[in-house]
Formats: C-alpha cells, structure tokens, sequence
C-alpha cells in the first residue's frame, strides 16, 4: 500500500459529482422558491396584514427588499453548500476511481498493487476487499506452473518434414 496524498483533483468523477451538484443546485433553487413564498405570505398575513393587498402598489417596495435580503442570505449559503458538497462526493468517487483504475491496470498486464483509500473516504472494506482479490491472484500466479522448454530435435524435425512430403 503506497503513501496517501492529498487529492489534487476536485472532481474526480465529473459525471457522478457533476450530476450531484447539478441536483443540490436544483435543492437549493427549490429551497429559494419555498423561502420566497414564505416571505411573502409572512409579509402579507403579518406585517401589513392581509388589507394591504388593496394598496399592493405602494407595498411592492417593501416586499422586494424583503425578497431581496432572503435572496442575497441564499446567494451567500450557494457557494459554501456547493463547494462541500464536491467535497463529500469525493469521499465516495474517490475510491471507486481508484478502485477502477486498479482494474484497469491489472486488465492491460501492469503490475498488481494494493490499494489503499484515504483516511475518510467511503467504502474502506471495498479496499480490503480488493486487496484480499489481489494477493488471491498472486498466489494463484506463483502456484502456476511454468512451461517447460524443450531443445527441437532437428533429426526429428527433418524426419517429420519428409513424412508429410513424401505423404502428399
């Protein structure tokens, strides 16, 4: 198991992760839309009352700011949400793109490592669980038997060319 370094790439897997904070970005427009609406209800129940939907045009200014303070509350959270979000992902995108390029290796002949996945990350029996597959084929390897090489009998070879010459 080699050292662990510290991830150098945000997005490991940018169809998975990319996909996930395109849906927490839709949470958190959804999320938007309900406290939006909240605001107004609240406004107009409470504040003004409901009597100030008869003068809604002088109010109007009052409401946006209202809006305006629970969108820019919003826009701040945005960026924080979102930059934590990447990072939990990585704890589980991490190891399955290690775990794939462990495989990948192993599949084109390179030689078989151990993984290991960093301290936090997700699935950490799924490394054991690989490493357990990779000593398992190494056994298997060294227990093969090896070819023997045997020297061509030339005489032989000869004999066998004049057989199948003279047979035709």
């Amino acid at each position: 198991m080699g050292k662990q370094t510290k991830r150098k790439t945000f997005m490991v897997d940018r169809n998975v992760q990319g996909g996930l904070l395109a849906k927490a970005a839709c949470y958190w427009l959804l999320s938007l839309a309900v406290v939006g609406a909240l605001n107004v209800l609240g406004w107009v129940f409470i504040s003004p009352g409901a009597d100030a939907l008869v003068q809604i045009r002088e109010l109007l200014p009052s409401l946006f700011g209202t809006l305006l303070v629970a969108l820019a509350s919003s826009l701040i959270v945005l960026p924080v949400l979102l930059y934590d979000f990447a990072k939990q992902t990585n704890r589980f995108a991490g190891p399955v793109f290690r775990l794939q390029r462990s495989m990948k290796e192993i599949a084109d002949g390179k030689p078989i490592r151990l993984i290991s996945f960093r301290k936090g990350d997700y699935w950490q029996e799924l490394a054991g669980a690989f490493n357990q597959m990779v000593t398992r084929l190494e056994e298997a390897e060294q227990q093969r038997p090896t070819p023997e090489v045997r020297e061509f009998d030339t005489l032989v070879a000869a004999d066998c060319l004049e057989n199948s010459t003279s047979g035709s």
